[in-house]
């Protein structure tokens, strides 16, 4: 049975680094082999048994709304009215409210295989944060162990790779398990963090929230995944990384 009593999509983002695509779509609706980014992942948390799922919407809303409409079930929307002021932080607050329990936190413009929910869901632990090996892709975020734990427990990310002097742990892929500790530390960091920068991102506020929340680091060194922000990562997607994905078998 799941750990997991919900999922949490994050898609309130304008998309604007994927220029005139993204005044048509979200990034949610990027397809592949004619199925769009979201809908592949709904089926595989679905056969996971995560059945409460939720996307919090802003940008062109009405592509999830339809999409509800059509898969039913579970599914359903919240809207962040405050999705072009503030950041993905506040669209994680949204998105916290709207569910109980552990939760699966993903980012809606997502490539990878299926094996990355079993990564998050089983490992024991209350909150846990899947990190991967190098992808070479040049939007990475890094992730740092903290080095005073007794196991791999998030420290820190950032963009810049020498943003400390040890190596990372790894690449921070977009599937999170928020777990009761967490989600508490959560409410309390991204009220804190918004009103100070009220375009905060979702990685600060977790970096922020496990200070004082503990969340485990698991490491799936040979993971092929890719995130898609402009037009040049979905062609290296097309070309590179979902061949890869298919020809691995897991193409569903």
């Amino acid at each position: 049975m799941s750990r997991i009593d919900a999922a949490v999509f994050l898609a309130a983002g304008r998309g604007l680094r994927l220029g005139p695509r993204g005044h048509l779509i979200p990034k949610g609706f990027l397809e592949l082999d004619g199925v769009t980014l979201t809908e592949r992942a709904i089926g595989r948390l679905r056969a996971a048994g995560i059945d409460d799922i939720v996307i919090v919407t802003g940008h062109l809303r009405g592509h999830y709304e339809a999409l509800v409409d059509r898969l039913g079930g579970g599914l359903r929307t919240v809207f962040n009215p405050d999705f072009a002021t503030l950041g993905s932080g506040h669209s994680l607050a949204v998105g916290l409210a709207a569910t109980e329990g552990d939760v699966l936190v993903l980012e809606s413009d997502l490539v990878w295989e299926t094996r990355a929910l079993a990564a998050v869901i089983e490992p024991p632990g209350d909150s846990v944060l899947l990190v991967s090996g190098p992808t070479d892709s040049g939007d990475e975020v890094w992730v740092w162990a903290d080095p005073r734990a007794d196991r791999p427990r998030l420290a820190t990310m950032s963009k810049r790779r020498d943003h400390r002097r040890e190596a990372p742990w790894g690449e921070l892929v977009g599937l999170t398990r928020v777990g009761a500790d967490l989600r508490a530390a959560l409410a309390h960091e991204i009220g804190r963090a918004t009103a100070e920068t009220p375009l905060v991102d979702y990685e600060t506020c977790l970096v922020g929230a496990c200070r004082t929340a503990p969340v485990e680091l698991a490491r799936m060194e040979d993971l092929i995944w890719s995130e898609i922000d402009d037009e040049a990562m979905y062609a290296r997607v097309r070309a590179e990384v979902w061949p890869r994905i298919r020809a691995a078998g897991d193409d569903g």
